[in-house]
């Protein structure tokens, strides 16, 4: 995304107007960010109102990830070149009107689709927040803005379960998980009026061409890898087709980094720029931050459907036993950025996650012997203890891996961070979710054993790649630069 901006031609700059303007962008920015909190308290009672199939259920979270993480750089691109309110005003006028396809879902598949295109009109959306924030305020004023923005994501994370389980207990018009969707109407509404009132015009003053057929070429190979991992969920042994198909998402994605090369040798705008690859720390980091967030993404989707279906929780006693968990992120993300990084470098990393993987080892041995008298408590110490991991991951990861980016391709650099973010977390749904499955419908007799056996062969399975991860993680920088 370019920093470069063209002249305003809507006074949006100072006073009123511009608080108003800040409070509807972020506001947007939350609604997407929480869709994705929200939607895991919901995932039981969708699966018994609509019958929804394992590989349905995975898709339902990993369709919104993967299309957002697609088109978030074009929706970037989009707002350069046609104008930042303009897309923005699109974005979320799309998000609310599949927010109401979700909530009106009649079936598991279109209910997928729907969720798709939230994915879609968020990845127009999002990018235009930060290129508002650069129009309305100047470099010296953006701090508070910035730092509202950044606290969103822990927001949300601490409101998502809580206000999910809240929704199904109301039960508001007997619409159940679908007021969970149904929320983002009359909030999207309002902050669509508002932002066409106040949000001021500007465009990049670069006008980067769209890459589109390199955004296809990529959808193309990550769907193929990533279709049979969740098609794999409801068979065994996995098909002959499944193995072809992977290797043939391989070989598109291969043929995806050439077409990306090419774009850039003849100076054009590659949708991702490859260069970054070759800086040890960027393309270290990258391979971290994946296998970092395959097994955490994993643990949030099936460690609601152990609570709810497993041990009999209602929603919002199992939204309160997740909730320490993005507290103790918030709190570990400060002190690790702030303290702790300048002090250790990247072992402020791997301590993180050797901290994690002691979380979610406890999680494992309470889930083994959990009874439906099993209470929040018990698992607080390991819910505690692993959020304190993610939080000791997150912050300090993201500066060592965009340590050495280039300045000209910093705002690549941080799309390409954000991006495999995406990617990992419909990974992570696909890859845990395919163990997971699989191991409930064989003990389908035996419904709260199947899921703690189940929830804890995938919490030792994450503990391998966490392992994985820490081994990775050697190839970031040993150091901050001003550390």
């Amino acid at each position: 995304m370019s920093t470069e901006t063209s002249n305003l031609t809507t006074p949006a700059t100072n006073g009123r107007r511009r608080t108003v303007a800040l409070i509807v962008i972020l506001l947007a920015s939350f609604m997407d960010l929480l869709d994705v909190t929200i939607v895991n308290v919901t995932v039981p009672s969708i699966r018994a109102e609509l019958g929804a199939s394992p590989a349905q259920l995975q898709w339902m979270l990993a369709g919104y990830t993967l299309a957002f993480a697609l088109g978030i750089i074009t929706g970037a691109r989009l707002g350069d070149l046609y104008g930042y309110r303009r897309i923005f005003l699109i974005g979320i006028a799309g998000f609310i009107a599949a927010s109401a396809l979700c909530g009106a879902a009649p079936t598991a598949e279109a209910l997928v689709a729907a969720r798709v295109v939230q994915g879609v009109f968020a990845a127009a959306m999002v990018p235009q927040v930060l290129s508002q924030i650069q129009l309305m305020y100047a470099p010296h004023e953006r701090g508070g803005a910035m730092a509202a923005f950044s606290s969103l994501s822990g927001l949300a994370a601490a409101v998502g379960p809580i206000l999910g389980a809240a929704l199904l207990e109301a039960d508001w018009y007997d619409l159940g998980w679908r007021s969970v969707f149904w929320l983002n109407v009359p909030v999207g509404i309002l902050a669509l009026i508002v932002a066409a009132r106040v949000l001021p015009q500007g465009h990049g003053a670069a006008r980067p061409r769209l890459d589109l057929a390199g955004m296809l070429i990529c959808a193309a190979g990550l769907l193929l890898i990533l279709y049979p991992l969740i098609a794999g969920s409801e068979e065994r042994p996995w098909p002959v087709w499944t193995y072809l198909c992977l290797g043939a998402g391989l070989a598109v994605l291969a043929g995806f980094h050439r077409h990306q090369r090419r774009l850039a040798h003849r100076g054009s705008s590659p949708l991702v720029e490859v260069s970054l690859f070759s800086v040890r720390s960027v393309g270290g980091g990258l391979l971290v931050q994946f296998l970092f967030f395959v097994p955490v993404m994993g643990f949030f989707f099936t460690f609601m459907q152990l609570l709810q279906s497993g041990l009999g929780m209602a929603p919002l006693e199992a939204g309160m036993t997740i909730l320490p968990w993005p507290i103790a992120t918030t709190i570990a993300a400060g002190l690790g950025a702030a303290v702790l990084l300048p002090r250790l470098g990247r072992l402020t990393v791997q301590l993180g996650l050797l901290v994690l993987a002691a979380g979610f080892a406890l999680l494992a041995l309470t889930a083994t012997t959990a009874t439906p008298d099993t209470g929040w408590l018990a698992f607080l110490p390991g819910v505690l203890v692993g959020g304190a991991g993610m939080g000791l991951t997150v912050a300090p990861l993201a500066q060592l891996t965009l340590e050495n980016v280039p300045a000209e391709h910093a705002g690549s650099g941080s799309g390409l961070f954000n991006t495999v973010a995406q990617v990992a977390a419909s990974a992570g749904v696909a890859v845990i979710g395919t163990i997971f499955f699989p191991l409930l419908a064989e003990h389908s007799g035996e419904a709260t054993r199947g899921y703690g056996t189940a929830f804890s062969v995938t919490i030792w399975v994450s503990l391998a790649l966490l392992a994985l991860t820490i081994a990775v993680s050697f190839l970031l920088p040993r150091r901050p630069a001003n550390g």
